[in-house]
């Protein structure tokens, strides 16, 4: 009975990785006034671990200062995370707000980018990237995602409202240049309060061109229909997103007191969201996985506590809510795109066993792809057990003499898990 539930861990354990190679992991994180300079860069590590952990394929971001902190970032936790990611051309800001910008970054195995544009607006820019998912029907029927990235106007009063509802309409006049079957993200730092708002309706809009949608439906009581304003007079948190019947969806702050940067309070506003078009709920090319939405690092019971509470036990780990704690004072937001046909990221031909996938000391493989940089080597728990790095090498011997004898899986980026028998 143990070796038939081994078996079918294993078996699910490895299915999971397949299937994860038809999935795309969409994520939008405030990555907290990024800079060039000593304070960011010595939150990096921290990042790498969040990346680490979470896996994403999609990588979009906001509050990056300049493109100097974008290569740093780059170079010091996205490539060490996964080699296969590039980065979109850096767009300086056409709008009045220029030191805190948008960025994206991508798994170039999963992701093309084909385009890229700024759409100014009178506060920050909103950042547009077309992408194109590498799959097998890739140039017969091409798969497209439009993403936009964004960071509205921060802070409660008529007038920022106004400006978030002017810079949204910005938004949505531009759906009405994409054909309307468009697979869409709309992510951001967007600073709403409650869906009440009048930008936040804007977004949702059923008569939009293309109509967008939250993935996970958590909407806000309407404000009843008494002339009473809400958001002044007759503030009442029932009508708001920051009470704690919310708790699960709430994304700053990670803190109860700010560090040397960035604001305290805990855990009581939703401002990070990824929103989507409609389209993709249905059972097409592309299509968002139900339930995958998630705010990393959100257990459900940390309200206005911070992140990294050791009581706010759950599904997020205490070494991921640490790295969070120290990174951002936001948390990142993800969510899981289907793809239907089959992503054309294998290259079976990459790494071949120069005698026998049966070892007893040492392993030989053949390395023909030039843009490998390491592969890794996992036991039949899925715990990865070793990394080597290649360097350019074509072939290579592998010492396995410390391993148990048993099932491994040799795997990297582009390439298909081979088994390994240690012997």
């Amino acid at each position: 009975m143990l070796i038939k539930k081994a078996s079918l861990f294993v078996l699910c354990f490895w299915s999971v990785s397949f299937f994860g190679q038809n999935t795309i992991k969409a994520m939008f994180y405030n990555i907290l006034n990024y800079n060039s300079d000593t304070e960011s860069q010595n939150r990096t590590p921290h990042l790498k671990t969040i990346l680490e952990t979470v896996q994403p394929d999609l990588f979009m971001v906001c509050e990056l200062k300049n493109e100097t902190a974008s290569d740093y970032l780059y170079t010091n936790a996205i490539l060490p995370f996964k080699q296969s990611f590039e980065k979109a051309p850096f767009k300086y800001s056409e709008s009045p707000a220029t030191n805190l910008l948008q960025m994206v970054y991508y798994n170039s195995a999963k992701l093309e980018l084909e385009q890229t544009s700024v759409i100014p607006t009178q506060i920050r820019d909103i950042n547009h990237y077309t992408f194109k998912v590498k799959v097998e029907s890739g140039n017969s029927n091409p798969v497209r995602i439009e993403v936009f990235v964004t960071h509205l106007k921060a802070s409660r009063g008529q007038d920022n409202r106004e400006k978030r509802n002017a810079s949204v309409t910005t938004f949505t006049r531009e759906l009405d240049r994409l054909p309307t079957d468009s697979y869409v993200l709309f992510a951001g730092d967007f600073n709403f309060y409650t869906s009440n708002e009048s930008g936040f309706q804007t977004i949702i809009n059923s008569s939009n061109p293309i109509k967008i949608i939250d993935p996970v439906n958590r909407l806000c009581p309407a404000f009843p229909d008494d002339n009473k304003d809400y958001f002044n007079d007759d503030y009442d948190s029932t009508y708001f997103w920051n009470n704690s019947s919310f708790a699960d969806v709430h994304s700053q702050s990670t803190r109860s007191s700010s560090l040397s940067d960035g604001s305290g309070g805990g855990m009581d506003d939703r401002f990070d969201f990824i929103l989507i078009s409609e389209n993709l709920t249905k059972n097409n090319n592309l299509y968002y996985k139900p339930e995958s939405y998630k705010t990393i690092g959100n257990n459900g019971n940390c309200y206005n506590s911070f992140v990294s509470n050791t009581t706010c036990l759950g599904e997020f780990s205490q070494n991921l809510r640490n790295a969070l704690y120290q990174f951002s004072d936001h948390l990142p937001i993800t969510l899981d795109l289907q793809v239907a046909n089959t992503l054309s990221i294998y290259n079976t031909a990459s790494i071949k066993f120069l005698n026998s996938n049966i070892v007893k000391d040492y392993l030989s493989i053949q390395v023909s792809d030039i843009n490998l940089k390491s592969i890794t080597i996992y036991n039949h728990l899925g715990q990865k057990v070793k990394s080597i790095e290649i360097n350019n090498q074509k072939e290579i011997s592998i010492n396995l003499t410390s391993f148990s004898k048993g099932v491994y899986y040799l795997t990297a980026d582009s390439l298909q898990p081979k088994k390994i028998i240690k012997i």
